[in-house]
C-alpha cells in the first residue's frame, strides 16, 4: 500500500530501527492513484512508502521501460530476504524521476513480484533524468546501464563503441586505458554521434563478430570511423570481412583475418587492443586504396603509433 498515512505512522523502535504500523486496506486503484499522485506531485523529501507486490508489478510494466536490465542474482537475493522478514528499512531509496518514470530500484520492486511479499522502503519522486547517469556511482553502474536507462538500443555495444570513437579519435589514439564517465559518454553519444549511424555500424560490427569472434565495441567504433570517409566502402569491407568471401587471394580483408588470427595465437588469445585495431585500420587503408597487403605492413606492437585513418 502507499498513503501519506504510511509515511506519519513509520516511527523509531526503542533499537533505533524504523516500523511501520499496519495501514488499513486499500484497493489496489487506489494504491495506483496514490502513487501517481506522488508523481505527479513530488514531495521535498523521502517517503516510506509500501509496495504490495501487485503494485510493485504495476511499476515494472507501466513504468519502467528505459531502466537498467535486471540484475537476476541480486532480485533472488532481495527475495529471500522479504521472504525470511529479513529486509530492513534502511536509506537506500527507490527513485523516479520527473519524466514519471522508475529510475532506480527495478531489482528490489522485482524481488517484491517475485517474493510475494511486500517491500517498504524510502522513496524520492521528480528528479531531473538529466542527473541519472552520476547517480549510484559506488553501485558500479556501467555506462551501458546508463545507455539502457537512457532507452539506446544495443546500450553495452553503444558505450563500448562511443569509448573507442572517443580514444581513436584523440590526440592519443593508443591510449586504450583511457577512461570516461558515464556522463561523458552519453554527452558524446549525443552531441558527437549520428545515433542511426552508430547503430548501423554496431550491426556491421556484430556480422564480423559473429564469425571472427572479435569484440563488437571496438569493431562498431571503427566501421563508424571508415564509414564518415565511405559508407558503402566500409559496409563493404565488414561484409567482405565477415563473410569470408574476396576476390583475391591476398585481399585486405582475407590477410586481415589470417593475420589476426595469427597473431592471437601467438599469445595466448590475449591479443592486444592496440594490435587489433592497428592491423584493422592498415587493412582498411589498403581496402579503399584498391591494392593488395604485404607481411611487413601487417606488423603492429602495442606501443607502436596508431595508423591514420584514410580514405
Amino acid at each position: 500500500m502507499l498513503t501519506k498515512t504510511a509515511v506519519r505512522s513509520s516511527t523509531p523502535s526503542k533499537t533505533g530501527k524504523l516500523k511501520t504500523k499496519p495501514i488499513s486496506a486499500r484497493s489496489f486503484e487506489e494504491e495506483v492513484d496514490q502513487l501517481l499522485d506522488f508523481i505527479r506531485n513530488p514531495p521535498p523529501t523521502s517517503q516510506v512508502v509500501r509496495f504490495s507486490p501487485r503494485l510493485a508489478e504495476y511499476v515494472l510494466t507501466s513504468l519502467s521501460a528505459a531502466n537498467r536490465p535486471l540484475k537476476h542474482a541480486k532480485v533472488k537475493q532481495y527475495a529471500r530476504d522479504l521472504s525470511d522478514n529479513s529486509w530492513a528499512l534502511t536509506g537506500d531509496t527507490i527513485k523516479f524521476g520527473s519524466d514519471g518514470m522508475l529510475r532506480d530500484g527495478k531489482n528490489r520492486l522485482s524481488a517484491c513480484v517475485r517474493s510475494g511479499r511486500p517491500l517498504i522502503t524510502h522513496v524520492v519522486f521528480g528528479i531531473d533524468p538529466q542527473f541519472f547517469p552520476r547517480m549510484d556511482i559506488g553501485k558500479n553502474r556501467t555506462g551501458a546501464d546508463v545507455f539502457s536507462i537512457a532507452g539506446i538500443r544495443y546500450a553495452n555495444h553503444a558505450a563500448a563503441a562511443v569509448r573507442w570513437v572517443l580514444i581513436l579519435t584523440s590526440e592519443n589514439p593508443g591510449n586504450r586505458g583511457a577512461q570516461f564517465s558515464n556522463e561523458e559518454l552519453l554527452r558524446a553519444y549525443r552531441e558527437k554521434t549520428d545515433p542511426d549511424r552508430l547503430e548501423h555500424s554496431i550491426k556491421r560490427a556484430l556480422e564480423v563478430q559473429r564469425t571472427t569472434r572479435n569484440p563488437a565495441g571496438p569493431l562498431a567504433a571503427l566501421h563508424y570511423l571508415f564509414s564518415q570517409r565511405d559508407l558503402q566502402k566500409a559496409d563493404a569491407f565488414f561484409e567482405e570481412w565477415a563473410s569470408g568471401v574476396a576476390k583475391r587471394a591476398r585481399a585486405p580483408t582475407r590477410y586481415l583475418q589470417s593475420r589476426l588470427v595469427e597473431a592471437s595465437n601467438a599469445v595466448n588469445h590475449r591479443l592486444h587492443e592496440n594490435v587489433r585495431n592497428g592491423l584493422i585500420i592498415t587493412a582498411w587503408n589498403a581496402y579503399v586504396a584498391g591494392r593488395s597487403l604485404t607481411k611487413a605492413e601487417m606488423q603492429h606492437a602495442p606501443s607502436d603509433p596508431m595508423p591514420a585513418i584514410e580514405g
